[in-house]
């Protein structure tokens, strides 16, 4: 069984959860560890924030990609914002809601 080890802290759980989602969309396991009182201090700063552990071997991977996150979504073809806009879906009618 390989060991974990801790590549980044933060301050709010939200922030850790992101970061730990974008290391897993990028292949790695990460896990978020830390404690605001199940809710009742989110936002203050009277723990010691929220870690992110990866499996030992993956520890260069996730330092990496935690230090050089995209800074936008762009098109790989033409270097510009990418258009997320999906043509195959119907247009909603803003009068139904």
């Amino acid at each position: 069984m390989s060991s974990s080890v801790k590549v980044a802290t933060f301050f709010s759980q939200t922030e850790a959860l992101i970061a730990a989602e974008y290391l897993r969309a990028n292949g790695l396991v990460a896990t978020v560890m830390g404690d605001d009182a199940g809710g009742a201090f989110s936002g203050l700063t009277l723990s010691k924030g929220f870690c992110i552990y990866v499996p030992q071997a993956d520890e260069e991977m996730a330092i990496e990609l935690l230090e050089n996150p995209p800074s936008e979504l762009t098109d790989e073809n033409e270097g510009e914002a990418a258009d997320l806009s999906n043509s195959d879906t119907p247009d909603i009618n803003q009068v139904e809601y």
